[in-house]
């Protein structure tokens, strides 16, 4: 019963706030906001790159200019040509995290932009390659560039939207990724009958066309407002909050909003150690952490590795080796998880982050059984009917997946970490998700070897991610970003505002109010006195 009301529209016509009730917001009849959420689709097109990566190594594996200019690879030497792009991944996050230095040190808006000036490199090397050595090292400045610029956008998004649509404008982002794949997808497909080396190369310079847009366009975009309270830059994050979330009027959710944040902020600041110790020093802090690297992690094991990047020897498994038809399959595929993603994506709040994932999971389990099921019976007899069933399978897989692990790989982690260690946690997914550096090696080499029988790996550990699910994740529907840190710590969490712990009262700094009591009056006033 519990997972059927899940499925329910809130009758509500209210959101929550600090323990208090407000009118929700349409925002396409709110024209601020409605801009607000336009100006967004700029950092949006942060996962595109990587999206494109994807999909554009699947797509240039059909291509007959490719394969003859790199000499066919196959097995071990097709892993590196891919896998290469997560090496670069795994360099952008350790020794150093440079995403979160970027993030934390000169805002989000800076830390995309540099991200994108590696990526802008990365790309024009690799359309410029002329041998292997220089096309591996271009996917690994790649590589390096969009995990950078990934580690700022999704916290500029979550952190400027509203709270309202905060869940479902995070989702976003990610489920983003499957825009630049069908990009590619179809670029790819129109550019693989050239017979020369642009069959490839203009696909392999236009996954730097987000980056370019983003450099251009993201000064239009606002300055995260929980940035510019770290930095005491209070006026400029109200005059933000107040323009976007009140139409231009201090209204009484604006002010309890930023009083909420101020005093969050403030309480962070006195308690909390800003190294990276502070991911593993209370029960909290050590739960949140060994969640956003499972969440990066488990999001690279449940199989999708075998179709995000080797596509074509999974179908040359069933017999299809055409090249046209692999590449229209690639295209195809990417415009249905698209439409999926984005579905999950609008539905967070409504389904809620635990039932998605579990769904997602269990639904997968079945899926990939059957998939493992039909391979091998099509092995065996070469039956045209079990090849349309691993397809079949194939694009049920992805919609299973899309509806829970898409979205909220990026989603989850950025809302359940609070301000100070957001930055620092989001590389822990993201070193989580470097770990595809392992399986992009391993699944090709074994599906060159065993066939349908290296599937079996994946039936089994995604029995092992529900299990896992079930007894970690923490659902957060419908919590305001803030709010959400009583979940993990309960009455030690650092929160101020109308939904205060008992550690506001315990702190005397300026700049933070004893009193959890919030009107407008005291917002304006404040604002006020900071301008004059």
């Amino acid at each position: 019963m519990g997972l059927l009301n899940a499925f329910k529209r809130p009758s509500s016509d209210h959101f929550t706030l600090a323990g208090k009730e407000y009118l929700r917001v349409t925002w396409w009849k709110s024209p601020r906001l409605r801009n607000l959420y336009l100006l967004l689709t700029i950092p949006l097109l942060g996962s595109w790159a990587e999206g494109y990566d994807g999909s554009m190594m699947n797509a240039l594996q059909t291509s007959q200019e490719w394969q003859n200019f790199f000499g066919h690879p196959r097995g071990s030497l097709l892993a590196l040509y891919n896998l290469s792009f997560a090496i670069g991944a795994l360099v952008a996050v350790f020794p150093f995290p440079w995403g979160a230095y970027f993030a934390d040190h000169y805002g989000r808006r800076w830390g995309t932009v540099c991200g994108n000036v590696v990526t802008i490199i990365g790309a024009v090397l690799q359309s410029a390659a002329q041998n292997f050595p220089m096309f591996i090292v271009s996917r690994i400045l790649l590589g390096i560039g969009v995990t950078i610029s990934q580690g700022n956008c999704p916290l500029l998004i979550t952190e400027l939207a509203h709270t309202q649509h905060r869940a479902h404008v995070t989702a976003m982002y990610n489920s983003n990724w499957y825009f630049g794949s069908i990009i590619a997808a179809w670029v790819t497909f129109g550019t693989i009958n050239i017979n020369s080396s642009w069959a490839w190369r203009i696909p392999s310079i236009l996954q730097g066309a987000a980056a370019v847009i983003q450099i251009s366009l993201i000064w239009l975009v606002p300055e995260s407002p929980r940035y510019l309270i770290n930095k005491d830059r209070h006026e400029k994050a109200l005059e933000i909050l107040k323009y976007y979330h009140g139409e231009g009027v201090m209204t009484e959710f604006v002010a309890a909003e930023y009083l909420e944040i101020k005093e969050t902020l403030a309480l962070e600041k006195e308690y909390t150690n800003r190294g990276w110790a502070e991911l593993f020093r209370t029960p909290g802090n050590r739960k949140r952490a060994l969640i956003c690297y499972v969440q990066g992690f488990f999001s690279q094991w449940c199989g999708n590795g075998l179709i995000s990047y080797y596509l074509v020897p999974v179908l040359e498994t069933i017999g299809i080796t055409s090249n046209t038809e692999q590449a229209g399959l690639n295209g195809g595929l990417q415009i249905w998880n698209f439409i999926i993603a984005l579905w999950a994506a609008f539905n967070i709040d409504r389904i809620g982050r635990r039932p998605m994932a579990l769904g997602s999971t269990g639904a997968m389990i079945i899926i990939f059984t059957l998939w493992t099921v039909f391979s091998a019976r099509y092995a065996d007899t070469q039956d045209p009917g079990m090849a349309k069933g691993v397809l079949v399978m194939i694009f049920l897989f992805y919609t299973a997946f899309n509806c829970g692990w898409q979205g909220l790989v990026i989603a989850y982690p950025v809302e359940i970490l609070p301000y100070q260690l957001r930055a620092k946690g989001l590389q822990l997914t993201f070193f989580g998700v470097s770990t595809n550096v392992v399986n992009q090696y391993v699944n090709p080499v074994g599906i060159q070897n065993i066939g349908w029988k290296f599937y079996i790996f994946y039936c089994v550990w995604l029995c092992v991610e529900f299990v896992v699910v079930y007894f970690l994740w923490v659902e957060t529907k419908g919590v305001p970003l803030e709010e959400i840190a009583k979940l993990f710590d309960g009455e030690d969490a650092n929160v101020g505002g109308g939904a205060a712990t008992g550690r506001l009262r315990d702190l005397k700094e300026p700049g933070v109010t004893g009193a959890t009591e919030v009107d407008v009056e005291h917002a304006e006033h404040e604002l006020g006195n900071r301008l004059s």
